[in-house]
Order: C-alpha cells, then structure tokens, then sequence
C-alpha cells in the first residue's frame, strides 16, 4: 500500500458513514486543490486501495462507496 492510499484509508475510516466530497479528500491528502484533476486522481487511488484491501479482505466487512459527482463514503458492515 501507498502512502497515499494508506492515507486515504485513515481519512475515510476516520469519517465512517459520511460522504467526503473530492475537494475534501484532495485538500485533506493532497494538501490543495485542483479543479481539473481531481476526480481522475481520487479516482485511480480508490481504485488501486480498493483492489489491495479486497485482495486482503475477500470477506470484507467494509464498503468504499462512490457518490456519484460528489465523494466517497466508507462503511462498515
């Protein structure tokens, strides 16, 4: 795991049950903003965090879920 998908998993365990929009998750991660780019780049994060913990979870108890145009939101099963 990446330092920055480690960090991702922090922040969005850490705000369980809530929709964290992009701009969010990239200033908080990122530590800025760029409207242009961040979707794309959460995106692949997500991602390549989601394909590492499935792998090491098969039963996870764990969702990473989309908002579509909005953020993502982790929850726990």
């Amino acid at each position: 795991m990446t330092k920055k998908e480690f960090n991702l998993l922090c922040y969005f365990v850490a705000n369980e049950g809530r929709v964290l929009t992009y701009e969010q998750i990239y200033q908080k991660i990122w530590g800025n903003y760029a409207q242009d780019i961040e979707n794309n780049t959460i995106g692949s994060h997500v991602c390549k965090l989601r394909e590492k913990l499935y792998k090491a979870c098969p039963e996870r108890k764990f969702e990473i879920r989309c908002v579509r145009e909005v953020g993502y939101c982790f929850e726990a099963k």
